[in-house]
């Protein structure tokens, strides 16, 4: 039988980064070819055996809402909408709640992964104290990503961005269980990456799945005009 692994794709970001590439658009909706990066990004995922999607949306969520409906992964797509902007970890716990979800894979709607996922997929070990998951890549330079150090499979600190050399990065693929925002009031606004990954540190809760393979973040318009030019055949 089948295991459901359900993801929660944060797509609500502003993407101001993006804005002279993408001006009219939220980021996730990016055309590549005649596409979107969304539908790629979630079509690659199914592949993976993931599935079904929440998207959580916010910033232009009206586009997002309607562009989805002619994606042919449409019928296993649903949709929370913001009332007001959560931060990374807000925007998570509020799709777990809203959608009763106590496991599920977190992905990035900027970020793009061409990997094996299994190791993503196993269930997260809650007996041996392993509240979240977080899918790392080596890399040549960390400069632009930050660090993470990783110890016997489980997330021991990150470095900020701007030390470069070779290493490992958070991929932006997470899976995380209602259990690591225990601390958190729902419906406030706090990150991910700032609050709630150091605290899992510190617990040793956080653990590590390495893949091997590319990443591109297409949160930048050099990398957004990459993408295009490996899965469109042009840049835009």
């Amino acid at each position: 039988m089948s295991v459901v692994t359900p993801c929660i794709v944060l797509a609500g970001g502003l993407g101001t980064r993006l804005r002279s590439a993408v001006p009219d658009l939220p980021k996730c909706l990016a055309p590549v070819g005649g596409r979107t990066f969304l539908e790629i990004q979630l079509e690659t995922l199914a592949a993976a055996g993931i599935g079904p999607f929440v998207l959580s949306l916010g910033h232009l969520a009206d586009a997002v809402l309607e562009a989805v409906q002619r994606f042919r992964l449409a019928d296993r797509i649903d949709c929370v909408t913001e009332d007001r902007p959560l931060g990374t970890g807000g925007a998570i716990l509020n799709a777990l709640q809203e959608r009763a979800i106590d496991e599920a894979l977190v992905a990035n709607g900027d970020t793009f992964i061409d990997a094996d996922l299994a190791a993503m997929l196993t269930p997260l070990a809650l007996a041996s104290g392993e509240q979240a998951r977080m899918a790392v890549m080596a890399v040549p330079d960390r400069a632009r990503f930050g660090g993470v150090s990783v110890a016997g499979g489980v997330v021991t600190g990150f470095s900020e961005k701007g030390s470069g050399g070779p290493g490992w990065i958070n991929a932006g693929l997470y899976r995380v269980h209602r259990h690591a925002f225990d601390a958190c009031a729902p419906g406030s606004n706090f990150s991910m990456e700032a609050e709630i990954a150091p605290r899992l540190v510190a617990a040793r809760a956080l653990h590590a799945a390495t893949l091997t393979g590319s990443f591109i973040d297409i949160g930048v318009p050099d990398d957004y005009r990459r993408f295009c030019a490996e899965h469109a055949g042009t840049a835009p």
